[in-house]
């Protein structure tokens, strides 16, 4: 039996390489629009991004830490740690996936709310160290149409975060939101 880094590690392959291969997606380099449900639904297994760096410095550390109350001692500027020096809340990542994602993902011009229902899994693969940039791809892993209580999408996402010059993804996640229809006239 493997030792669990090794299986750790395996299991960190995997998931980066749905980023760069899949056999039944499309990669779509950039933004674009839906015009209905029905549009978003056939896209079920498109690959967006990646998007555009984001910084991860140490006043969006501090202010995280502060916001959260979790000011354990590897976040703190100038420490000393396992990983070379201060690293990211692993929250904080995830808390960076709708800036992250926004510019990624299609606008739905037939979207009138968008609700967060959660996460199916989360992985926080590597650390993201202070100063670092990441940076995000997303696929379309499911897109369901809802009819009631009121017409739309439930949509199920696995967003990658990479760190530049890393290997290893910072965070994998399964996103699940649901888009609604603004009501016909």
């Amino acid at each position: 039996m493997s030792a669990p880094s090794d299986r750790a590690l395996r299991r960190a392959r995997s998931l980066a390489s749905h980023v760069t291969a899949s056999s039944s997606g499309r990669d779509v380099s950039g933004p674009s629009s839906t015009d209905s449900p029905e549009s978003w639904v056939r896209r079920e297994g498109d690959r967006f991004g990646p998007g555009k760096w984001v910084v991860v410095d140490q006043a969006r550390v501090d202010a995280f830490a502060e916001c959260t109350e979790d000011h354990q001692w590897i976040h703190r500027a100038g420490a000393a740690t396992p990983f070379g020096g201060p690293i990211a809340h692993g929250f904080l990542t995830l808390s960076l996936l709708p800036s992250l994602c926004k510019d990624v993902l299609p606008r739905h011009a037939w979207v009138a709310s968008e609700v967060n229902c959660g996460f199916n899994r989360t992985r926080s693969v590597s650390p993201v160290a202070v100063g670092s940039r990441v940076r995000a791809a997303v696929e379309l892993v499911r897109a369901r149409a809802l009819e009631s209580p009121a017409r739309g999408v439930e949509t199920v996402t696995e967003v990658t975060v990479e760190i530049e010059g890393k290997a290893k993804p910072a965070l994998v996640a399964e996103w699940v939101t649901r888009q609604y229809a603004a009501e016909a006239p």
